[in-house]
């Protein structure tokens, strides 16, 4: 957690100041949460929408094969004229399905010769607050352009590395190391709509 204000200062005709005033408290959220089962731990279903009294702007997920997967919630919320459950909101609908191991976010397949080796899942939405009146301080904000973007890594090459509801941003790069290990990765992104709850 960070809590920073603006400060607004006045100068007199050589430069010193003369007056100042601090506005625009704001507190920016962020947590790391570490899944303690193999059971799926729940993602917050909902980007855009209070956790809590914080605005829930960002979902960082990622996995790995011999880890626990790991996941970063990130947001905020005003001093004066704070957020209500009132902005632009998305029910993403991505979900994991196992709390240890790595995990394919992107819906590739697998086949006959491949495995999941990591993976990382960004679901964000911008956010834009405004400032105004005689204070200087919040008076409205709305979120705005929320998207996902996945990378997952594959030991060997999938039969298919990412499925229909994404758009693949990075096509599959295979690199081989001295172990004689292929390894696969795959990129890829879709759009997500918000709306007024």
């Amino acid at each position: 957690m960070t809590k920073t204000k603006t400060r607004a200062v006045a100068l007199n005709g050589i430069g010193n100041e003369v007056a100042s005033k601090v506005i625009n408290e704001i507190t920016e959220y962020s947590q790391e949460f570490v899944a303690n089962a193999t059971d799926a731990p729940t993602i917050p279903p909902t980007l855009g929408a209070l956790l809590g009294s914080v605005v829930l702007t960002g979902i960082r997920i990622s996995t790995s094969a011999t880890d626990y997967a790991k996941m970063t919630l990130t947001g905020h919320q005003h001093t004066t004229n704070a957020h209500a459950d009132t902005l632009n909101q998305v029910t993403h609908g991505i979900t994991i399905s196992s709390g240890f191991g790595a995990v394919d976010f992107l819906g590739g397949t697998a086949g006959d010769n491949a495995a999941v080796e990591s993976s990382t899942l960004n679901i964000q939405t911008g956010h834009t607050d405004v400032q105004a009146g005689a204070t200087g301080d919040h008076l409205i904000g709305q979120n705005h352009t929320a998207n996902a973007t996945a990378t997952t890594v594959w030991i060997g090459v999938p039969t298919a590395g990412i499925g229909d509801t994404w758009e693949e941003t990075e096509t599959g790069s295979t690199t081989e190391s001295n172990t004689g290990h292929v390894r696969t990765t795959y990129t890829g992104a879709k759009s997500l709509t918000l709306a007024a709850p």
